[in-house]
């Protein structure tokens, strides 16, 4: 299917529509009326570019997931002032996108048309940590442990300032 100007404007405005819904309710309120509602295009729209909620949520995934690569491939130095300046980012200021891109983590460990996207994110998250850290299993400790600060961000809120994120990371980088 080709898709006009107009009609990938439709498109690229469903997934961020996903995005809001899946923050606001969770995956269970993602249909195609309550996306196309929230985009404010026609029901017929959502259907017409995604056959089935599969598609949408796949579609979805990849763009949250392209946001976090984003955030993380435009971390310069790898210093703790910048790791957690990004991830204050993340949880503050592309909120949406990292509570929808968790969502549907937790998707696909049931769902496999998902996983594909879904790896995306823990190789970037494991390959920038990777190129700054010389052991290839301590950097796979602390991505797993950055993930886990991510996760208990977006939950708690803490910690919650740029200051608090460094202190939790200097103490990832001791342990």
């Amino acid at each position: 299917m080709a898709i006009t100007r107009k009609g990938e404007v439709r498109r690229t405005a469903l997934l961020e529509a996903v995005v809001r819904v899946l923050e606001r309710e969770g995956p269970t309120g993602v249909t195609h009326r309550a996306v196309a509602a929230e985009a404010g295009v026609p029901l017929a729209a959502a259907t017409y570019y995604f056959a089935n909620l599969d598609d949408l949520l796949v579609s979805a995934l990849t763009l949250a997931t392209q946001q976090q690569v984003a955030l993380i491939a435009g971390l310069g130095a790898w210093d703790i002032p910048g790791v957690a300046r990004l991830l204050f980012d993340v949880t503050h200021g592309n909120r949406a996108a990292a509570i929808a891109q968790y969502e549907l983590l937790f998707l696909a460990m049931r769902r496999d048309s998902l996983r594909p996207a879904a790896d995306l994110w823990y190789r970037t998250l494991e390959d920038a940590v990777n190129q700054r850290v010389s052991d290839p299993r301590a950097a796979r400790v602390i991505a797993l442990a950055i993930d886990g600060l991510l996760l208990r961000m977006l939950w708690t809120g803490e910690p919650s300032t740029q200051e608090s994120i460094e202190a939790s990371l200097r103490d990832i980088l001791r342990a």
